[in-house]
């Protein structure tokens, strides 16, 4: 079993501070953060056995999990990781059981009787510890050519933003009203920008009071200066305009397994009245935020920030007569509230994340530790 080394500890180290720091804060960020850490982490690796490769990540896997709970993003990706080496693996399996057999074929007569089946078995079962053994051999081969998946999985997640924006010309209309409620996303800034090129819109943006009023102003300059008619409304107006948007468009922090999703502070309820409107909803998410969990436990999946802000210390009068003041950072929107996932890879209805998710991941990796 590989251990985790001085080394490889050395590597870990600053990531891991600044994952408890939470000085990453955009998920495109923390995701190509993970994806290199992991690339050093396996050039670093000492290790003959891939299968002692696997267990070595999935020990880096619980680490940074340990560090930042809430963080989904970092799982994801080592999750990513582990299903390369895992498909690497079977296919140099296949290659070798394909040669040992076509090796057998070409000196073994067709026999009918059930004894020689049973004799060709334990043959080509012999064949395949052998091509085992050479696999293990081959371990600097097997390196480079996981190093090489690990920088295809950056390429993608570096130009999520571009497939994206293909399809936001198609989902636009124009003299459409749109409704975001998360001003924090890059990915939704950049949608709605690409869409601007070709049609005439406007963007309501929600304040996010208390936790991200400047990013939200900021997000709406930034939609202005790009020639699109943006009107920044309070949280409590949601239900008030709803009937006069055309669609919802949100940002998302993660997306599970059965089509739920984690997004800023708020969405919940915008996602509430649009559904009592009738209006769609549609989530704009990159691949690697797909996320092979359910949540089960959503309250521990949901980070508390300052209470501060929501009720100010100022006002002790007032807060000696309160028990609890919470101010959560997320929310959990249900799969019934959405009616689109937007990718990078296309629209998938929520009941069907699962299968995209079983595409990219393995399942013997969903648990980490």
């Amino acid at each position: 079993m590989s251990t985790v080394t001085p080394e490889i500890q050395a590597i870990l180290s600053p990531v891991v501070a600044t994952l408890k720091r939470h000085q990453l804060n955009d998920d495109k960020e923390i995701a190509l953060v993970i994806a290199h850490l992991l690339m050093k982490v396996i050039s670093a690796a000492r290790w003959t056995n891939t299968y002692d490769l696997i267990s070595l990540i999935r020990k880096v896997g619980t680490i940074l999990h340990t560090a930042n709970p809430c963080q989904i993003i970092p799982g994801n990706i080592v999750r990513r990781v582990l299903a390369i080496i895992r498909e690497e693996i079977e296919t140099g399996l296949e290659t070798s059981s394909t040669d040992a057999s076509a090796n057998i074929n070409s000196n073994v007569p067709m026999m009918s009787s059930m004894f020689s089946l049973l004799t060709t078995t334990t043959k080509q079962e012999g064949r395949k510890e052998q091509g085992g053994a050479q696999t293990k051999k081959q371990s600097s081969d097997m390196r480079s050519i996981i190093i090489q998946g690990i920088r295809d999985l950056v390429d993608e997640i570096s130009n999520f933003n571009d497939d994206l924006n293909n399809m936001a010309i198609d989902l636009i209309h124009d003299n459409e009203v749109l409704l975001t409620p998360t001003p924090t996303s890059d990915t939704i800034l950049h949608f709605l920008i690409k869409a601007r090129l070709k049609r005439k819109f406007t963007v309501l943006v929600t304040e996010n009071f208390p936790n991200d009023l400047q990013k939200a102003q900021a997000f709406a300059k930034t939609l202005a200066e790009n020639n699109i008619e943006t009107v920044i409304i309070p949280d409590t107006t949601v239900y008030a305009v709803m009937s006069r948007v055309g669609k919802v468009i949100i940002g998302t922090n993660a997306v599970f397994a059965n089509g739920g999703c984690l997004s800023s502070s708020g969405v919940a309820s915008v996602v509430e009245c649009a559904k009592e409107h009738r209006t769609p909803v549609f989530a704009v998410s990159g691949l690697y935020k797909l996320s092979p969990l359910y949540p089960f436990t959503r309250n521990d999946l949901i980070e508390v920030g300052n209470s501060g802000k929501v009720l100010s210390y100022d006002d002790y009068e007032l807060v000696e007569n309160v028990e609890v003041v919470v101010n959560p950072l997320e929310d959990y929107v249900r799969p019934k509230h959405i009616d689109i996932f937007i990718t990078n890879v296309g629209g998938f209805a929520p009941s069907f994340i699962y299968r995209i998710v079983l595409d990219n991941y393995r399942s013997e990796d969903n648990k980490l530790d």
